[in-house]
């Protein structure tokens, strides 16, 4: 498993919701933030804060000032700037994981063969490394600040960490 990764918009702000954006830095060797990431955060009011202290604190942060070429298959999927630029960016750098929670950016990148997980894996990961006493919490704090799963899917991946 990868321990590079670019990371998209809603990770960082989910992470953030339930106060552990921390576990990024925490769990992965280098986290890229395309510069189409950046300015989705710096749109929301409430973000802005939460990226400038976490863009402050971890020297592991690579953000991309100039613009990211998105290559013309993945603009053809219609997805967002910051997700394009996740996938993109993940296709030219081999060893990235895009970290990624929606559902057709989800499928974009499995059809390039780029390895991913969403918030859902990073808490999951989080716990496998003790990091976390409990995934289910945080899991539930996710759903409370509005990620949407489907609850079986949520059961399966929870057991894969002793959690039921």
């Amino acid at each position: 498993m990868s321990k590079r990764w670019v990371v998209n918009t809603s990770p960082l702000i989910l992470l953030h919701k339930i106060n552990y954006l921390s576990l990024l830095t925490e769990l992965s060797e280098e986290l890229v933030i395309p510069k189409a990431v950046i300015d989705e955060l710096l749109s929301y009011e409430e973000e802005h804060a939460a990226w400038q202290a976490f863009s402050h604190s971890s020297p592991k942060i690579i953000t991309l000032k100039d613009f990211l070429q998105i290559q013309s298959d993945i603009a053809g999927w219609g997805l967002g700037k910051g997700e394009s630029e996740v996938i993109s960016y993940a296709l030219a750098n081999a060893g990235f994981e895009a970290v990624l929670d929606d559902l057709e950016a989800r499928k974009c990148a499995a059809t390039f063969n780029i390895s991913l997980r969403g918030t859902v894996g990073i808490i999951l990961r989080a716990k496998k490394k003790n990091l976390i006493p409990a995934a289910k919490p945080l899991i539930e704090a996710l759903k409370d600040s509005g990620l949407r799963f489907n609850e079986n899917w949520i059961k399966n991946a929870l057991s894969l960490v002793g959690e039921h």
